[in-house]
């Protein structure tokens, strides 16, 4: 009953098709950093991070995310993230704000850092490869992403007190020595400096949340994509690069299928527009809870087939796999034949929505759920999770394209 105690977690148990067809276990790791002590504020660090942990749970993985965080906080966190790559197959390391480098080593800087003398450093910052060592050590890929180039005060006072041409801080980030099973991201090219962004992310994560859930691609497509996106976006001020040792073709999700060509990238909405849909989608918050409570969370199980036409459009992405209607169904009905009784339940005030374009949105949301097992010798099944469901409107109602969730204790 531990594999089917996860498989509750998600909405009616999408994923147990077979023990080979279980993905591995993704770990992300999310941090952004903004609000600095002696540096300013960064607009958009906190948002990029915000919006890259969602999306990322709508793939399928496990994120540990923190904000605005001091060296101990930030230590903290890559603690908990390390405990959690035991066993998992992917992990996953995302990081904007503040970061430098001295002597070819990177560092990310916690927004409590003072870095008045180059030999404060060790103290005050915390070194990106011993994030990737860990992560090398733990998992068979590592991926990271670093949005860290911003144009840096913290750079320019270790210049200034720096007492050796060797221990002077660079603008940018600089290459890593060799890595092993790794892909490692950068919004910019070394050395260079990359843009916060005027709307609400940077230009770098704005191309990495339009593209990193495309189905098919592989993550040096992806990245070609966002590439495309920055230098056409900055008017070639800002060219993202990567370096990797990966042993593998990665898709961050998959669906059997050769990628699609990409479309250029949108010029960001104006202020105006952006304030009307979320408007709009606020408006439909209603809309969306009605159909979570009589749909989502109701279904009537004896009319499998219509109830996931009901519910999905003609394909869905379940923790970054797409399957078709005809698979849901099935998976659906082998599901609640296991169950003598079961009920699932939005927990009150827990619902949050977020507008992605005129007829998309993301629902958050926690559920409560309680199976009973025909099998008198079997556990119980109860508990709460957070789920994650991108939502697209049709036939003037909402409908699935993609859904996660991960337990909450």
């Amino acid at each position: 009953m531990g594999r089917l105690a996860i498989l509750a977690w998600a909405f009616l148990g999408l994923l147990l098709l077979s023990a080979d067809a279980q993905p591995q276990r993704r770990v992300a790791l999310v941090i952004g950093n903004g609000t600095y002590a002696e540096a300013g504020t960064l607009a958009n660090p906190v948002n990029d991070a915000l919006d890259i942990a969602d999306k990322l749970r709508s793939i399928g993985f496990e994120v540990i995310e923190g904000n605005d965080l001091g060296k101990r906080e930030l230590e903290r966190s890559i603690g908990e993230f390390s405990d959690a790559l035991e066993a998992a197959g992917v992990g996953l390391f995302y990081y904007a704000g503040h970061g430098l480098q001295v002597e070819g080593r990177n560092y990310i800087v916690p927004v409590d850092a003072r870095l008045d003398m180059p030999v404060k450093l060790q103290l005050e910052a915390v070194p990106i490869d011993e994030v990737l060592d860990i992560m090398e050590q733990q998992t068979k890929v590592s991926l990271v992403f670093l949005d860290a180039c911003r144009n840096n005060p913290f750079a320019r006072s270790l210049s200034r007190t720096a007492t050796t041409r060797s221990a002077t801080a660079l603008a940018g980030l600089a290459q890593f020595d060799s890595t092993r099973g790794s892909f490692i991201a950068f919004s910019t090219a070394p050395g260079a400096v990359a843009m916060d962004g005027s709307g609400r992310n940077s230009p770098f994560a704005e191309a990495l949340l339009r593209h990193i859930a495309e189905p098919g691609q592989s993550i040096n497509d992806m990245m070609i994509a966002v590439r495309r996106d920055v230098v056409s976006q900055t008017r070639e001020a800002q060219r993202p690069w990567e370096q990797g040792s990966l042993l593998e073709r990665f898709e961050f999700v998959s669906d059997g299928q050769p990628a699609q060509p990409q479309k250029p990238a949108a010029a960001p909405a104006p202020p105006t527009e952006v304030a009307a849909l979320e408007r709009s989608v606020g408006d439909d918050k209603g809309s969306i809870e009605k159909f979570l409570r009589q749909d989502y969370l109701t279904p009537d199980t004896k009319v499998m087939s219509e109830t996931v036409k009901r519910l999905y459009g003609s394909s869905a992405t379940i923790f970054g796999t797409r399957y078709d209607t005809d698979a849901i169904v099935r998976v659906k009905a082998d599901w609640f034949a296991q169950w003598a009784s079961w009920s699932l339940g939005l927990e009150p005030g827990s619902l949050e929505v977020t507008p992605h374009g005129e007829d998309r949105a993301e629902a958050v949301f926690a559920m409560r759920y309680d199976y009973v097992p025909k099998d008198k010798s079997a556990a119980r099944l109860t508990g709460k999770a957070r789920v994650t469901l991108g939502l697209v409107k049709a036939d003037g109602g909402w409908r699935i394209e993609s859904e996660t969730s991960q337990a909450l204790q």
